[in-house]
């Protein structure tokens, strides 16, 4: 049956069983099957579903799972036999599986003609859709009773090479992974840049902005973007590159991708394989060392940082308060012979002279070809079972250069557990070293090129804290440790794949001085604000009511 047919037999409620085997009223997650009032009940199907549901890889093969729950509201996680979700939800298996926030329809869209007729009939019927690959993204991967077209099986990968031999370019089909990017290119011994997990795909990635182990040396996922087949809400297929909708091509290189048009592929540049230079970073405070020195050090340490990545060593680091250390991974791309060496030297003279407060590791582990370092990072990732809230800044280089009192004050309080109830984690933060300071012009978040680091501040608790303290939590992480992250560097911004979904103030936040052309571009391609997802570009218009319908915002 022609896909546009279906769906109109779908809406009128007039398609035979054979034809539609769901309807808005009664859709399966995929955990349903752990439910035993659920008329597809099976426990052997809920055991796979369980020991695969902490997996990013299992819910991006699923039409309509995102791998955090939250977003749709918790509505139907796996259950053990006891009815405790794997979310510690106790009473899981007494409320029952719900569809919640998963959407009520999915186009499994493998060719251009599946996306235009979704779109045409969304806007013919005045329906939400929604745009999924793999839902790494959950809070705009996921909309409320809405059309999703599924882009997941556009998984087209050609390696195009110019005659000089340093000159390449992919083309990648919207469903792409990185991890099936990097694979497809090192069999030509060539590389392009992705994210640091696999799983995620790279259309959403660099439309986004788009950091991982090479983007500090090979530019943004955004700035590598340089050509783009594009759906228009009008359903017309459209070409965007530096001669023909230019405005678009900018405006994905950094925008957001979802929300102008839906993304069939991207072309981005390759590079010939390169060497990878491993160095391991560890700092740990010493027994007697208190918060107050300890962060004054990590503050300071900053600042070598930022001078490492000047000379061209990106990275990565973690940081824990119980105990206070400091771990993560610097990155060096063909360096010569003792160049990590002599670029690591003031670094360690700087860590040697405070070794009564902490102990250090700076120390080149490997080098190899970056596909190998590639395949053998570990996988560590633990998705679906908790919640969480965080808040994140651009550090730029004036925060370590003129403000290092203030970052160090800044560190040990969004650190601190205060106000913090039992039942959620520790503070932690996560820093990302690898934004490019090379000056491209597209939609790019400006801030990343001035950015020592982007800090992220996080924290975590299952469904077993009451709600009222998990709302607690989040008012404190976002109006307090954001807050001092928003002092510290009021004038840049965060990460708009990374950010706090509550943020503040998120059209400047998340796009900078960007905003208001980025809006001009939407309003040009999407006047009736068809494609909307949470604080994406012009979604301001549009408010997502209590029960879930999407309603103006001003009537």
């Amino acid at each position: 049956m022609h896909l546009l047919a279906a769906l109109l037999l779908a809406a009128s409620g007039i398609a035979s069983a054979l034809d539609c085997k769901c309807s808005p009223s009664d859709p399966f997650p995929v955990a349903s099957v752990c439910y035993p009032h659920e008329p597809n009940y099976n426990p052997a199907a809920c055991t796979a579903v369980l020991s695969n549901w902490t997996r990013s890889a299992f819910h991006a093969a699923d039409p309509v799972s995102v791998d955090d729950p939250a977003w749709s509201n918790n509505s139907c996680n796996p259950i053990y036999p006891n009815g405790t979700s794997i979310t510690g939800n106790v009473h899981a298996g007494q409320q029952g599986c719900s569809i919640g926030n998963y959407p009520v329809y999915v186009i499994n869209a493998t060719e251009v003609e599946h996306i235009q007729a979704g779109l045409r009939f969304a806007k013919e019927w005045n329906l939400r859709l929604n745009i999924k690959n793999t839902g790494h993204g959950a809070d705009r991967s996921i909309n409320h009773g809405s059309l999703s077209i599924w882009t997941h099986y556009l998984k087209r990968v050609e390696l195009g090479r110019g005659g000089d031999v340093t000159l390449m370019a992919a083309t990648l089909g919207a469903g792409v992974q990185d991890g099936e990017m990097f694979a497809a290119l090192a069999k030509h011994n060539a590389m392009a840049v992705g994210g640091a997990n696999m799983d995620v795909g790279v259309v959403g990635w660099a439309t986004g902005g788009g950091h991982g182990l090479a983007t500090g040396t090979y530019g943004m996922g955004a700035d590598n973007i340089i050509e783009a087949e594009i759906v228009t809400p009008a359903g017309d297929l459209v070409t965007a590159n530096a001669c023909q909708h230019e405005d678009l091509l900018w405006a994905i290189r950094g925008g957001g991708g979802g929300t102008y048009g839906v993304i069939v592929s991207v072309t981005v540049k390759a590079y010939p394989m390169p060497n990878l230079t491993l160095i391991s970073l560890s700092l740990s405070a010493r027994n007697r060392t208190t918060d107050h020195d300890w962060y004054r050090v990590v503050a300071h340490a900053h600042r070598y940082l930022a001078d490492l990545q000047d000379n061209g060593i990106h990275g990565y680091y973690v940081m824990g308060g119980l105990p206070l250390a400091m771990n993560g991974a610097l990155l060096l791309y063909d360096a010569k012979n003792e160049t990590a060496e002599r670029l690591l030297r003031p670094f360690r003279n700087f860590l040697k002279e405070h070794d009564t407060i902490i102990s250090s590791t700076v120390e080149p582990a490997m080098t190899s070809p970056w596909y190998d370092i590639v395949q053998a990072m570990p996988v560590t990732e633990s998705v679906g079972t908790t919640q969480g809230a965080s808040a994140s800044r651009f550090i730029p280089r004036r925060a370590v250069d003129d403000d290092i009192e203030l970052f160090a004050d800044t560190l040990e309080t969004i650190m601190s557990r205060q106000g913090s109830p039992d039942g959620v984690s520790s503070p932690s933060i996560s820093g990302t070293m690898t934004g490019s300071s090379l000056q491209v012009d597209n939609a790019l978040h400006p801030a990343w090129r001035d950015s020592v680091v982007h800090l992220i501040v996080s924290q975590g608790w299952n469904q077993s804290l009451p709600s009222a303290l998990a709302e607690q939590v989040i008012h404190n992480m976002t109006y307090e440790k954001g807050y001092a992250l928003r002092q510290l560097a009021p004038d840049t911004g965060c990460y708009v794949n990374e950010a706090n979904s509550y943020e503040p103030d998120w059209q400047s936040s998340l796009f900078g001085s960007h905003y208001s052309r980025l809006l001009a571009v939407k309003s040009k391609y999407d006047p009736d604000g068809l494609l909307w997802c949470r604080h994406c570009v012009g979604s301001e218009a549009r408010v997502e009511q209590k029960d879930g319908r999407l309603c103006p915002a001003f009537v």
